[in-house]
């Protein structure tokens, strides 16, 4: 995922065309975005932390890779899937929002 969201099917809308279409949908996907990367660092952070008693020993810190494996996959994984549902039901309604314009702008044509 970048900045614009996951772009692998190549039809990416610009951020003003999903601002505009579905502004609402535009603001939770951004926030979930946002909070994805703040639930992965503080993840990390905590595993980080939970290792450094072992930091001049030899022992492997296992209590953070639990916390590391745990957060990643109890936590961060739904969050993910929920991002991506977000992303698509949002692009889903701007790519609906653009045809119903594209047909008035048409049919006001003629």
């Amino acid at each position: 995922m970048d900045h614009d969201g996951d772009t692998g099917d190549g039809s990416e809308d610009s951020n003003l065309d999903r601002d505009r279409y579905d502004h609402a949908g535009y603001l939770r996907t951004n926030f979930m975005r946002h909070a994805l990367n703040v639930v992965i660092a503080v993840i990390a952070i905590g595993a980080a932390v939970a290792s450094i008693p072992n930091w001049g020993s030899a022992d492997f810190p296992v209590t953070s890779l639990i916390i590391y494996v745990a957060g990643m996959v109890f936590i961060a994984m739904p969050l993910c899937l929920y991002y991506e549902s977000l992303l698509k039901s949002h692009r889903e309604r701007v790519a609906h929002a653009r045809q119903l314009q594209g047909s008035a702008l048409h049919h006001a044509a003629f």
